[in-house]
């Protein structure tokens, strides 16, 4: 007879604790997927460039339109707190200083993903389309697109568009405001 192990998930609040604690450290790259704990991968050179470029885009935006947030965490649900590489946040005096983002104060959110690529294409964007997340952006740096997610369900997005080299995409708050895919890839 065989017996089916269960696995002990974890919700946000026991997350927060273990790090108050010193079970997880602050330099251990981890976040919350769907009630475990998820070894987030080695930032590599070219990932770390796409973000940087990104940033520079974003910054261009106007201060009082958006904050620009940078692997920081934003809290999906009570089991799901992940960090991707960048979102704009709706604008907040506070800039949050009493708790992480919620769905809906996330006006774009940005996945860079190379040796990653099908773990946030199958897991972490469809999280993002239960939590609400308007527009989510998946820079594939494996064959150099990028993959744009808008109308959000409980079963995923409704609308998924490619962008490659020599095309401009331009996010849904800010549609006059567009970005080069050739500039992000390099």
């Amino acid at each position: 007879m065989s017996v089916q192990m269960q696995r002990r998930l974890f919700t946000v609040q026991e997350y927060h604790l273990m790090g108050e604690a010193g079970i997880l450290g602050e330099d251990d790259r981890v976040e919350l997927i769907e009630g475990e704990i998820v070894q987030m991968a080695a930032i590599g050179t070219r990932h770390a460039t796409c973000v940087r470029r990104l940033i520079r885009q974003f910054r261009q935006l106007p201060e009082e339109s958006a904050i620009l947030d940078v692997q920081n965490p934003i809290q999906l649900s009570e089991r799901t707190e992940p960090q991707p590489d960048i979102v704009l946040l709706q604008p907040r005096p506070d800039y949050y200083a009493t708790a992480h983002p919620v769905p809906s104060e996330v006006l774009l959110l940005v996945e860079v993903s190379d040796s990653t690529v099908d773990f946030d294409r199958d897991v972490k964007v469809p999280n993002y389309a239960r939590s609400g997340i308007q527009e989510v952006w998946l820079w594939d740096l494996e064959i150099n697109c990028l993959e744009v997610y808008r109308c959000p369900t409980a079963n995923g997005y409704t609308s998924m568009q490619k962008f490659e080299r020599g095309e401009m995409v331009a996010p849904l708050a800010f549609p006059e405001f567009e970005v080069s895919v050739d500039f992000i890839l390099g």
